[in-house]
């Protein structure tokens, strides 16, 4: 039996990553903080995040998508004091190969809302 180590895979080239374009895996993911001064906590492929208004954000990917067609789905959690709120993420707005919009939503009132943890993940071709 063989085992393969390896700290780094490069493509063919030696120069860039493998990029993952044959394969079901996330082409791209985020962890943000939508409070206040919003921030990615972490991410893949993600160059920004924008707070454009309360509870709602754009995420710019890296590398764009092949065309309009990707799946992305998304998690919110708010804790407050007076409890914990289902809530969750409202994908919103024209669909493009180069974005997403995200908005944070309430579940018990329809609120537009910041949240102190948004997470989306998309799936697709890469261009």
């Amino acid at each position: 039996m063989s085992t393969l180590k390896a700290d780094t895979i490069v493509a063919s080239d030696g120069t860039s990553p493998v990029t993952l374009t044959k394969q079901s895996a996330a082409k791209a993911w985020v962890n943000l903080n939508g409070t206040g001064t919003i921030a990615i906590r972490d991410s893949l492929n993600h160059s920004s995040a924008t707070d454009s208004a309360t509870g709602k954000y754009v995420f710019n990917f890296t590398n764009s998508f092949g065309n309009t067609s990707h799946v992305s789905s998304g998690l919110n959690n708010q804790v407050s004091p007076s409890g914990n709120y289902n809530r969750y993420a409202s994908l919103n707005g024209a669909l493009s190969a180069s974005s997403l919009n995200c908005w944070s939503v309430r579940g018990d009132t329809a609120a537009i809302e910041d949240t102190q943890s948004l997470q989306v993940a998309s799936h697709g071709d890469l261009a």
